[in-house]
Parts: C-alpha cells; structure tokens; sequence
C-alpha cells in the first residue's frame, strides 16, 4: 500500500498546475490529449502512468462488452475510453490504486 501512495504522490507532484485532461471524446481526441498528459514525464513516470490507464481501461470491460464480442456484434461494445474522460494522470492512477486496494480485500 505504502508503494502505491507514493506512486500517487508522486502522479500528483507530476501533473503540477495545468494537470491536462484526458479527452474520450473520440478516439482521436483520447490519443491526442494522451499525448499531452505523458508528455512530460519521464520513464518511470511513464510507465507507472501506463499501468494505471491499463487497470482502470480493463476494469471498465462490461459482461455486455465480452458478450456483444463473443457475438461478433463490435458496434455494441462501449468505448474503453468513456470513464477515462476528464481524468488527469494522477485521478487515473488514483484510480488504479482503488482498484488494486478492492481486488485485494
């Protein structure tokens, strides 16, 4: 636990004043303002950051997404980006720390 309040310390110290935003708007717009939130950090940075959006984006998969998948019916499965919109890094990887804390109760 102590590992991830300092990973969420350090997200926090990271994203400074502008804190910029993720955009789910459309895919476009999430890759463009992905590009804004990583692009100060450095590697390690980087790569905390990643795991976080990888947990929180798994952890939006519905029951209905891996049916409508199994199905073959791709236009019914919800975006993976829409819980992401209006998060900065740090509300991402505090995010990813909740899910971590819950799957481990």
């Amino acid at each position: 636990m102590k590992k991830y309040l300092a990973g969420l310390i350090l997200a926090l110290m990271l994203v400074g004043c502008s804190d910029p935003r993720l955009d789910a708007s459309s895919e476009d717009a999430f890759e463009a303002s992905l590009e804004k939130v990583v692009a100060d950090m450095d590697d390690n940075e980087r790569q905390l950051f990643t795991e976080a959006l990888m947990i929180v984006m798994l952890t939006g998969i519905t029951r209905d997404d891996v049916a409508a998948a199994q199905s073959g019916n791709m236009d019914e499965l919800s975006s993976p980006f829409d819980h992401l919109d209006g998060l900065t890094a740090a509300e991402v990887i505090e995010r990813a720390g909740e899910i971590r804390a819950a799957q481990a109760r």
